[in-house]
């Protein structure tokens, strides 16, 4: 941080006026820090009630998912949980932020897009979401952004997301990729936010039994919004278990994708106001340090002048 540039340079001034310059201008740069601290903690607050919310839709979707899905007759899976086995390219979701000031908060969705990248010999397509998804070309050559999206919008519902699913849903029923990936960070608290890479597209068998929507909390989370209730009854379904799991499985893939967006945001905006708080604190503790020099400096000069009008009344005596 700018902060810290005096320690990191190991330089200190030498006279009284740039002293009281810098402790000014740090000064000056505190109360933007202290502000932002408090924007972020009131938007993160926001949001992560707005995620918090979204996590039983996403939960009870899983349900009628795992309730519905055939156990031993593929036949009847629709194209969206089926995997595109001749595709050779797969496409990321990569969400990010347009700004900056969130200590590690973009570079470390970067790293989880790289990890995937290297892991595979495939080739990529990106979606980026946010102004800091462009650095993601830079990780290797078999990367493409086909699309690129701003945040716009601080507040943003499940429908304005609409075209991006819907670009998603109609390339992989396509058959154009292999599989979807969604990189995000994942909210866990206000202290830790995780970058996360989550496969939504196909979807998986082995997936749904235990599956788990976007966002969970804790591994050992046993809350209602986190754990499927799968019912033994028999139903009837009109106009048949196909038709109804298609329709399923795309609200499933949107609510994924708004999920992730929410996790984002909420980690986003937890991470700024941490980095704010610690600039704030480091800042403070700048200021001391360059007050301290200047006190130091300012008794040495009246301790000189002291010095120098004793030794000239001393002078004259002789």
């Amino acid at each position: 941080m700018i902060l810290d540039a005096c320690y990191l340079l190991n330089i200190m001034p030498s006279n009284t006026k740039e002293i009281k310059r810098r402790i000014k201008s740090i000064s000056s740069t505190l109360q933007l820090t202290k502000a932002l601290e408090l924007i972020s903690s009131v938007k993160m607050r926001h949001a992560t009630a707005i995620a918090q919310d979204s996590r039983d839709f996403s939960d009870e979707i899983w349900q009628l998912i795992a309730r519905l899905y055939p156990k031993n007759d593929d036949e009847k899976l629709p194209r969206l949980f089926a995997p595109n086995i001749k595709a050779s390219k797969s496409l990321l979701l990569v969400i990010a932020s347009d700004k900056g000031l969130a200590g590690s908060y973009n570079a470390n969705v970067l790293r989880k897009a790289k990890e995937v990248v290297t892991a595979s010999d495939n080739q990529f397509d990106v979606i980026a979401m946010g102004k800091k998804t462009k650095k993601v070309e830079q990780i290797a050559k078999n990367v493409n952004i086909i699309s690129f999206f701003e945040h716009t919008d601080e507040e943003f519902d499940f429908f304005q997301l609409s075209p991006i699913s819907k670009m998603i849903i109609e390339k992989y029923l396509e058959g154009e990729y292999k599989d979807v990936t969604v990189i995000y960070t994942d909210f866990v608290n206000t202290l830790k936010q995780v970058a996360t890479a989550q496969t939504i597209l196909p979807i998986a068998q082995s997936t749904i039994p235990t599956a788990m929507p976007v966002g969970k909390q804790d591994d050992n989370d046993s809350s209602p919004s986190s754990v499927l209730r799968v019912p033994s009854s028999d139903f009837k379904y009109e106009p048949d278990t196909k038709s109804i799991l298609e329709t399923l499985g795309k609200l499933a893939v949107r609510s994924q994708i708004y999920q992730a967006m929410l996790e984002a945001s909420a980690s986003e905006h937890s991470a700024r106001m941490v980095a704010m708080k610690n600039a704030t604190e480091n800042g403070k503790e700048l200021v001391g340090d360059l007050q301290f020099t200047f006190n130091q400096l300012r008794q040495q000069g009246i301790t000189q002048e002291i010095a120098e009008i004793s030794a000239g009344r001393i002078a004259l005596a002789i």
